[in-house]
C-alpha cells in the first residue's frame, strides 16, 4: 500500500514539474513557423509570377486586340500575341516558365479572350514535397474600333513616268509601283470587306495643280468668262481661227479670254461628235479639264478657306507660238488635243480627279489604277487639297457619301481620327516656260518673275506651313519620298513635315514603297482599335 502510494506521488509530483517544458513547444513552433516562412516565400513568389503573368497576357491581349485586317482569326492572332506574351514574361525577375496559352476569338470579332498558366519551381517547399507550383492568368480584350479619315495624297508628275531605278536597276515605272503599293494599302485597311464602317479613305492626285473635278463649277469664279460666246468675232487682241474646211458651225463662238482665242463651239464643249477639234483616239478636248489655279492672293493657297470665302479661277493653258512646249492652236494640227506630249489647254493637269472620301473599296481601287503621270511637282498643292478633304469647315461641300454622312468629322472627334500619307518622287519645281496653278513665272506669284531656285523655295515654305497647320488640329501626317533620285531637299522637306520621325519614310525602290505603304496600313489599322 505504501509502495503504491509512494509510487503515485512520485508520478504526480513528475507530471506536475514545470522544468524544461518549453523546449519541446519551442522546437515544436520553430518547426511551424520555418514551414510557414517557407510557405510565405514561395507564395509570395507565386504571387509574383502571377502578377507579371497577368501583365504579360494583358499586353498580349491589347496586341492581338490591334492587329491589322478585317479578315481575322484566332490562328493568326495567337502567334502575335504569344510574341507579346513571350517577351513580356521572360527575363532573369523569376524563374518560371509558361506551360500553356490559349486565345479565343469571338464570332462578331470583336472580344479577344486569352488565358495562359506558368509554372516555378518552389524554393522551401520542397521540404514538404512540392517541387513547383502553377499560377494562372485571364484577360479579355475588346477591339472596338474607331473612325478613320485618310487623304492619301500622290505625287503623278512627269517624272513618275520614269524607271524607279537604283542599284540593283529596277525598271518598273514609278507611276506603275504606286498603283501597286496604294492598292495593297487599300487591301490592308479594307481586308476582304467591300466596305468598312466608319473607314473613309481619298485620294488626292497632284502634279503642278489639282484635278477637283469638271462637276464643281460652283467652286470657280471665273469659268464662264472662260466660256462666253461672242459669235466668232473674237477679241481685239487676236483673230478667231474658223477653218474653212470643215465649213465651221454657223453659230461658231470665241471666249473673251485674248490667249488663247478659244473656240467654244468647235472645240471646247459645243462641238458635234464628228468635228476634230479633239484628241482622235481619247476624244478629250480643250474644255476646262478641271484643274484650278490656287488662291495666292492673302495666302489663301495655304489655308483649309471654303468656295464661300474665295473661290477659284480656271486652270487653262495658253497656247505658245510655234517654237513654244505647248503649240496646240499649231503644230498638233487643227487644234486636236496631243495627249501622247500632253500638249492642250489642260497642260500638266493630272487627268484624275480627287476622289472624295469613301467606305467603298471598290471606287478606291478605281481610282488607284487610273492614275498617269504627266507635269511637274508643287506639293503644297497636293498637300492644300488633302488638308481641304479632311478638314470640316468642307462638310457638306463634297457631295455624296461625304454630304450623307457629315463628312468630313470635326477635328478631335472622340472616336475618330484624320490622317494624311503625302507621297512625292522629287522636290519642288518651277520653270520658266512651264503653266502651273500659279501660272508663269513670269507672273510673280511666288515672290519672284525670273529666279527659278526662289519660286522653289517659296513653293517648301508654302508645303512646311500646310503641314504644320495640319498637325496643330490633330491631323497624322505620314510622308513618302518615293526613288532613287530625290535630293536631299526633298527629304528634308517631307522628314520635317511628317507627324513622328518614324512616319516618313524613304523609298528608293517598289520593294521600299510597297513596305512603306504596308507599315502605314498597320498603324492606321491599328488606330482603328487602340481607344
Amino acid at each position: 500500500m505504501k509502495w503504491t502510494s509512494h509510487l503515485y506521488t512520485k508520478a504526480h509530483r513528475l507530471w506536475s514539474c514545470e522544468r524544461g517544458s518549453v523546449a519541446p513547444l519551442v522546437g515544436i513552433c520553430m518547426i511551424m513557423l520555418v514551414g510557414s516562412v517557407a510557405v510565405a516565400v514561395d507564395l509570395g513568389r507565386g504571387q509574383v509570377a502571377q502578377s507579371k503573368l497577368q501583365a504579360a497576357l494583358d499586353a498580349a491581349g491589347l496586341a492581338a486586340g490591334a492587329m491589322v485586317g478585317q479578315n481575322l482569326t484566332a490562328t493568326n492572332l495567337k502567334p502575335e500575341a504569344q510574341k507579346y506574351l513571350d517577351a513580356n514574361f521572360g527575363g532573369s525577375t523569376i524563374n518560371a516558365q509558361i506551360t500553356s496559352f490559349t486565345l479565343q476569338l469571338s464570332n462578331d470579332k470583336s472580344i479577344v479572350t486569352l488565358d495562359a498558366t506558368a509554372s516555378l519551381p518552389t524554393t522551401f517547399m520542397k521540404i514538404f514535397g512540392r517541387n513547383t507550383m502553377n499560377v494562372a492568368a485571364r484577360t479579355e480584350i475588346t477591339r472596338e474600333t474607331t473612325g478613320l479619315e485618310v487623304a492619301v495624297v500622290v505625287d503623278v508628275t512627269g517624272s513618275m513616268n520614269d524607271p524607279v531605278g537604283g542599284t540593283p536597276y529596277d525598271s518598273h515605272t514609278k507611276i506603275s509601283s504606286l498603283r501597286t503599293a496604294a492598292g495593297e494599302l487599300v487591301d490592308i485597311l479594307f481586308g476582304d470587306h467591300d466596305t468598312v464602317d466608319d473607314l473613309w479613305v481619298g485620294i488626292v492626285p497632284f502634279s503642278q495643280s489639282v484635278n477637283i473635278g469638271t462637276s464643281r463649277t460652283s467652286w470657280m469664279s471665273d469659268l464662264s468668262t472662260y466660256t462666253t460666246k461672242n459669235l466668232c468675232v473674237g477679241p481685239t487682241s487676236g483673230t478667231p481661227h474658223c477653218p474653212s474646211s470643215p465649213a465651221p458651225i454657223s453659230t461658231a463662238n470665241v471666249s473673251t479670254r485674248t490667249n488663247p482665242v478659244t473656240l467654244v463651239d468647235q472645240y471646247m464643249d459645243g462641238a458635234p461628235a464628228s468635228w476634230y477639234f479633239k484628241n482622235p483616239s481619247t476624244g478629250e478636248r480643250h474644255t476646262w479639264g478641271g484643274c484650278v489655279e490656287e488662291r495666292w492672293t492673302n495666302n489663301r493657297d495655304v489655308t483649309d478657306d471654303t468656295p464661300s470665302t474665295q473661290k477659284w479661277q480656271t486652270y487653262f493653258v495658253p497656247d505658245t507660238t510655234s517654237s513654244g512646249n505647248n503649240n496646240w492652236r499649231g503644230s498638233t494640227g487643227n487644234y486636236q488635243v496631243d495627249t501622247a506630249n500632253d500638249v492642250s489647254a489642260n497642260k500638266g493637269c493630272p487627268q484624275a480627279a480627287i476622289t472624295p472620301l469613301t467606305n467603298t473599296k471598290a471606287t478606291l481601287m478605281t481610282a488607284v489604277n487610273a492614275l498617269t503621270a504627266r507635269g511637274n511637282t508643287h506639293i503644297p498643292v497636293g498637300a492644300v487639297w488633302g488638308w481641304r478633304l479632311l478638314s470640316p469647315k468642307w462638310r457638306d461641300l463634297w457631295g455624296g457619301q461625304m454630304d450623307a454622312n457629315d463628312l468630313p468629322l470635326d477635328y478631335h472627334e472622340q472616336l475618330s481620327q484624320k490622317a494624311m500619307i503625302l507621297m512625292t518622287d522629287g522636290t519642288n519645281t518651277m520653270s520658266n516656260n512651264i503653266y502651273t496653278a500659279y501660272g508663269f513665272l513670269a507672273d510673280g506669284h511666288l515672290g519672284t518673275t525670273s529666279n527659278t531656285s526662289t519660286a522653289e523655295s517659296k513653293l517648301n515654305s508654302k508645303t512646311t506651313t500646310i503641314c504644320n497647320a495640319m498637325k496643330a488640329q490633330g491631323i497624322l501626317i505620314y510622308t513618302i519620298v518615293f526613288g532613287n533620285d530625290s535630293d536631299t531637299t526633298a527629304k528634308n522637306l517631307l522628314k520635317n513635315c511628317a507627324s513622328e520621325t518614324d512616319f516618313y519614310f524613304d523609298s528608293p525602290s517598289q520593294a521600299k514603297l510597297e513596305a512603306a505603304f504596308q507599315a502605314i496600313g498597320d498603324s492606321l489599322s491599328k488606330l482603328r482599335v487602340s481607344r
